[in-house]
C-alpha cells in the first residue's frame, strides 16, 4: 500500500511539473512576442524621440541664425560689445599718442625756432664783429701808409708839377722842345720832376731784377710803400707765369703764402724774390 501510494504521489508529482513546465512555456512564449512589441515600440519612440530632437535643433539654430540677421543674438552682442570696448580703448588710446605728438613737435619747433633766432643774433654778432676788425685793420692800414708817405717826403695830394724859370745867358740858344730836352742828359729839371724820373727809374729797376724795398712787420708784407695783410684780394705778376689774381693766406716772417683765385691752389713767395725783382705785388679790388 505504501508503495502504490508512493507512485499515485509520483505520478501527481509528475502531473505537478508537467503543468508547471507547460505553463512556464507558455509564459515564455508570452513573454518573448512582448518583449518584440515593446522593442517595437521603444523603436519607434527613439525614432520619435530623434526626429523631436533634430526638429528642436534645426529650430534652435533657424532662431539664432534670424536673432543673427536681426543683430539680437545674445553670444554676437556679447562679442560685439567686447569689440566695442577694445575699439574705444584704441581710440582713446590713438588720441591720447596725436595729442603727445602734437605737443612734442611743438616744442621741437619752439626750440628749433629759439636756436634759429639765437644763431642768426650770433651770426650778426659775427659779422658785425668781422667787418668792424677788417675796417679798422684797412683804417691802420691806411694810417701807416700815410705816416709812411709823410716819412718819405710824399703828400697824398696830387700837386701841380712847377719849374723854374732860368735867367737865359747870352748867346744861348732857344729852348729846345719837351721832347728833346728829355732826351738831353744836361737837361735841368725841377725837384719834382727830378723825383718823378727817379720813381720811373726804380719801377723800371723792379723788372729788371735789381732791388726792391720790401720786408715784413708785425704780419704784414710792406711792398713799394704800401702794406699787404693776410686775407687781402692782391695781384701777383712773374716774368715766367705772368700775372694772375690771388689772395693773401698766410704772411710769415720771411715769406708769404698766397692762394691762386679760382684756382685754390697755394704759392709760397719769398721776400728775398719780391727784393729781387722776381715777383710782384699790386692791390685788387675784390
Amino acid at each position: 500500500m505504501i508503495v502504490i501510494k508512493t507512485f499515485i504521489m509520483s505520478e501527481y508529482d509528475f502531473d505537478d511539473n508537467s503543468r508547471e513546465f507547460d505553463a512556464d512555456r507558455d509564459s515564455d512564449e508570452d513573454t518573448e512576442d512582448a518583449s518584440e512589441t515593446d522593442m517595437a515600440k521603444q523603436e519607434q519612440e527613439y525614432t520619435e524621440i530623434k526626429e523631436q530632437m533634430y526638429q528642436d535643433k534645426l529650430a534652435n539654430l533657424k532662431k539664432q541664425l534670424q536673432q543673427l540677421q536681426d543683430e539680437t543674438h545674445p553670444e554676437y552682442l556679447r562679442r560685439l560689445k567686447k569689440l566695442e570696448q577694445a575699439y574705444q580703448e584704441r581710440l582713446f588710446l590713438n588720441e591720447a599718442f596725436q595729442c603727445y605728438e602734437i605737443e612734442r613737435v611743438e616744442a621741437e619747433y619752439i626750440s628749433e625756432k629759439k636756436a634759429a633766432v639765437w644763431e642768426f643774433e650770433d651770426k650778426k654778432v659775427e659779422l658785425r664783429e668781422n667787418l668792424i676788425a677788417e675796417l679798422e685793420e684797412k683804417k691802420r692800414i691806411i694810417e701807416n701808409e700815410r705816416s709812411n708817405i709823410e716819412l718819405t717826403g710824399d703828400s697824398i695830394e696830387v700837386k701841380p708839377v712847377t719849374t723854374r724859370k732860368l735867367r737865359r745867358r747870352p748867346n744861348e740858344p732857344l729852348p729846345v722842345p719837351e721832347k728833346r730836352r728829355k732826351a738831353s742828359p744836361e737837361g735841368k729839371l725841377s725837384p719834382v720832376g727830378s723825383k718823378q724820373e727817379g720813381n720811373e727809374t726804380v719801377s723800371h729797376c723792379d723788372h729788371s731784377g735789381s732791388a726792391v724795398e720790401a720786408k715784413i712787420e708785425d704780419g704784414k708784407l710792406y711792398y713799394e710803400k704800401k702794406w699787404y695783410f693776410r686775407g687781402q684780394p692782391v695781384f701777383i705778376e712773374n716774368k715766367d707765369v705772368g700775372k694772375f689774381n690771388a689772395v693773401i693766406s698766410t704772411v710769415a716772417s720771411s715769406e708769404i703764402w698766397v692762394k691762386r683765385v679760382p684756382e685754390n691752389s697755394k704759392l709760397r713767395i719769398h721776400l728775398s724774390q719780391f727784393q729781387k725783382g722776381k715777383y710782384s705785388i699790386r692791390r685788387r679790388t675784390p
